[in-house]
């Protein structure tokens, strides 16, 4: 579940980085708007800057006022509706387009009042020049004027009212964010424990609503497809090695009186030396059946996980030894050798293990170097410790495992399309997995293999 508080921590702050984000674009936005439509005043030619070169353009001269040519053309070019020039009187003494509705007089306190405001409905803008004041209007469906009074002690207060205001909204930023997530959490919390169930192969029944229904609906219907498969697996897994066991019983029987009447008629002085040979071709073929029942057996229950380990606290060394003193003591051919080389730190290197599979792998693998060489060869087992593992080399002076029996071995089916069996060898891999070690095949300069077992150190004595 902590996993599952990351996502919802880290939900948060993607939506608090979110919604500042957007206040911040907000705030930049309204910023250079702002700033555009100020730069743009002079631009739609109702600025100061325009005002005061028209008032450039105008003189007065014997009590009347004129203006230049330059002056008209830049009045024809600005938004201004109208212009006019008063002198300290109050008189107008110089027009531009005036309309008939404005008067031609002003008090000082009509001045006062239109100059900052309206002049009858026309905004006003005006630019005192010298004694006279110039008095521009601006189109009335076009431009509104605003005029703001504000506190001193309250624009004071602006920055704290500011400051305030922002704390506020990050206050609120922060509990909607937390509250978004605290949803998210409830919603996705029954998702990730039905992963965790399925993972576990455990029946599901998530509610099927809220933001999450649909996803929880299809890992319900995941989980019972899962399931079913699972037990099809199962129960082909069951009969398969039920029939292999049965299949074993069933031929034991019959097998051992093939073997018995085949080992009596081997021995039979009665029978002709060629009868003799035959009844030992068939003792031995048929100890090779009951081997090869006994392997596939063997196979199947390490495969599905029934053969039951029985493990004890041993010496690699002495196993090894021992293994090797059994084939001598019942007749190593005279073109047959096999060399045991311990190395000195193993002597003493402890295995946690079932001694009946080990010895049966050890068997497996000095078996196949007699059996496929028979001229003879020399077995070579090799055995070291390091790193936390004790590591066995058997290798032989034949050719060793070929190419097929390797890539066979890989693809874990025990046999080739070209009838490469590597039952034996499988054998020995499966052992080696089932003591959490791994079986390795060492490449030879020839292109054949040897093996290497590696099976982890006990360290220390199990009770």
């Amino acid at each position: 579940m902590k996993s599952l508080w990351k996502i919802s921590i880290r939900y948060v702050l993607m939506a608090v980085f979110v919604i500042l984000s957007v206040l911040l674009i907000n705030a930049v936005v309204l910023f250079c708007y702002s700033y555009r439509e100020m730069k743009q005043q002079d631009t739609k030619n109702i600025g100061q800057k325009l005002m005061e070169e028209i008032a450039q353009e105008i003189t007065t001269e014997n009590g009347s006022c004129g203006i230049s040519e330059k002056g008209e053309a830049l009045l024809r070019e600005s938004s201004f509706a109208w212009a006019m020039c008063l002198d300290a009187q109050g008189d107008v003494v110089w027009s531009y387009q005036l309309p008939e509705e404005i008067p031609l007089h002003y008090s000082l306190g009509d001045v006062a009042s239109f100059s900052r405001w309206y002049l009858r409905d026309f905004p006003i803008r005006a630019w005192r020049d010298g004694d006279s004041l110039l008095v521009f209007g601006m189109p009335k469906d076009r431009v509104t004027r605003v005029n703001l009074i504000y506190d001193l002690d309250m624009v004071k207060q602006v920055p704290g009212m500011v400051l305030d205001f922002l704390l506020l909204n990050a206050l609120l930023i922060l509990v909607l964010a937390l509250l978004f997530g605290y949803r998210f959490y409830r919603s996705i919390k029954p998702i990730a424990e039905g992963i965790e169930g399925l993972l576990e192969e455990e029946p599901l029944g998530l509610a099927e609503r809220g933001l999450t229904g649909e996803l929880a609906g299809k890992l319900n219907r995941t989980s019972a497809v899962l399931r079913a498969q699972a037990e099809k697996l199962r129960q082909r897994d069951d009969a398969r090695t039920s029939w292999i066991s049965g299949v074993s019983h069933d031929i034991r029987t019959p097998l051992a009186l093939i073997t018995g009447y085949s080992d009596e008629l081997a021995e039979d002085a009665s029978l002709t030396e060629a009868a003799r040979k035959k009844a030992g071709l068939i003792r031995s073929q048929c100890l090779l059946i009951r081997q090869l029942i006994s392997d596939l057996n063997l196979t199947s229950k390490l495969e599905y996980h029934a053969q039951p380990l029985r493990c004890t606290y041993f010496s690699p060394a002495v196993l090894l030894r021992e293994c090797v003193a059994e084939y001598y003591n019942q007749g190593l051919g005279e073109n047959y050798d096999i060399a045991v080389a311990v190395e000195p730190g193993a002597e003493q290197a402890k295995l946690w293990g079932d001694r009946a599979l080990l010895l049966r792998s050890f068997r497996n693998l000095i078996g196949n170097s007699l059996r496929h060489n028979p001229r003879g060869c020399e077995a070579s087992v090799r055995l070291s410790a390091a790193a936390g593992a004790v590591v066995f080399e058997f290798s032989d002076t034949g050719p060793g495992i070929p190419e097929p029996a390797a890539r066979a071995l890989a693809e874990e089916n025990g046999i080739q399309p070209d009838g490469v069996h590597v039952m034996g060898l499988r054998i020995v891999k499966q052992i080696a997995q089932a003591h959490g070690g791994e079986m390795e095949l060492v490449k030879r300069e020839n292109g054949n293999y040897d093996v290497r077992l590696v099976l982890p150190e006990a360290q220390e004595e199990k009770s």
